[in-house]
């Protein structure tokens, strides 16, 4: 036997839903979440922190370093950057890599140059000016084969000219 729902009884039955519903909404308005307002109630700007002018700045000594140190170090450093030149003067090298490398090897012996005293210096100079134009060949952009072999060759004779002429214990009296 089925039962007969009364209209009335439904209609009270959903205005209790509702009014129950209402009132929680009405009661979670009121009462909030702390997280939730704190979230978002203005915060007090106050003033910005002052810093102080410095009026006396500190001066911290140059750290002299030996000129022999330094002549090292670039011929290491030029040594580095020259031998990952050639390791990456192929055509499936990164093109960003290669530029990097032969720019890096020019700076370290400009540098170089630099603590030579004139005389070396001068005789320094044709080998850089042989290794900018492996520079320019480089940064030119699409290179053959060909090309690839050419540079690896042109940068294993410098590399061995600046070894043997330019080496730290043949150039120690020569530095500035």
């Amino acid at each position: 036997m089925k039962t007969q729902i009364n209209p009335a009884k439904i209609k009270r039955r959903w205005t209790q839903i509702i009014l129950l519903s209402t009132t929680c909404c009405l009661l979670f308005t009121l009462i909030g979440c702390a997280a939730f307002v704190r979230k978002f109630t203005r915060k007090p700007k106050g003033e910005p922190e002052k810093e102080e002018p410095v009026i006396q700045p500190e001066v911290y000594p140059d750290l002299a370093a030996d000129k022999d140190q330094l002549y090292k170090d670039y011929s290491a450093f030029w040594e580095g950057w020259a031998d990952q030149l050639m390791e990456f003067l192929n055509e499936k090298a990164n093109f960003k890599k290669q530029r990097e490398c032969a720019y890096e090897a020019l700076d370290n012996l400009i540098k170089m140059r630099e603590l030579l005293n004139e005389e070396k210096a001068k005789s320094l100079e044709s080998l850089i000016n042989e290794f900018t134009a492996v520079k320019t060949i480089i940064f030119t952009g699409r290179l053959s084969s060909p090309d690839y072999n050419y540079l690896k060759n042109k940068v294993e004779r410098i590399k061995s000219g600046v070894h043997r002429h330019f080496a730290h214990s043949k150039i120690s009296k020569d530095l500035k």
